[in-house]
């Protein structure tokens, strides 16, 4: 075991200020809330059940160098996955058919081509923000998702055979511009 000389001080370098480690709560995975815009899309936000963040990446330049096959650089570019929420489907079907009608007037409106658009539609994207919450459901953070567009519709299965109640969801995917951490 080693000795330890009482003479010799030891400097611990602390790189994370103490304000960084005055919360040591761990995220809970209920810990969320998803807002779309109240106005046009009250439904979706609601029944908003499992929010699947998406990852980031940026492709790195790949330069060719004697012997070796390349030496990568940082890229210029960042590139987003979808964003894939599970909604669940209240026994109105409301939610479901808000994002049906959705996907339909942009398909409708773009078939159209027009400038025609009356101020009673709703915008065709809309700004989507997850709000994280604190272990006492408090808003500690929030991902503003900008210029969300729907992409896909997933499947919604009804089973008769299923012994315990189990909420019927399906998912929807959605492209954005970016987003903001705040």
């Amino acid at each position: 075991m080693p000795v330890l000389n009482p003479d010799v001080k030891i400097e611990v370098s602390n790189t994370t200020s103490s304000s960084d480690l005055n919360n040591l709560n761990f995220l809970q995975p209920t810990a969320f809330k998803l807002t779309i815009d109240r106005k046009h899309y009250a439904n979706l936000q609601f029944f908003a059940q499992t929010v699947l963040h998406p990852n980031l990446s940026m492709n790195p330049v790949e330069v060719p160098y004697q012997r070796i096959s390349s030496v990568p650089f940082a890229g210029d570019k960042l590139t987003f996955s979808e964003l894939t929420c599970m909604i669940i489907v209240d026994e109105n079907l409301n939610s479901y058919t808000e994002m049906y009608n959705w996907m339909n007037r942009i398909v409708v409106t773009n078939e159209r081509a027009s400038s025609s658009r009356t101020e009673t539609q709703p915008p065709t994207v809309a700004d989507m923000t997850l709000s994280i919450l604190s272990s006492h459901n408090n808003t500690v953070r929030t991902i503003k998702y900008l210029d969300c567009l729907p992409v896909s519709l997933g499947d919604m299965t009804l089973e008769s055979t299923s012994g315990d109640v189990q909420y019927i969801t399906f998912p929807a995917t959605f492209r954005f511009s970016t987003f903001e951490l705040n």
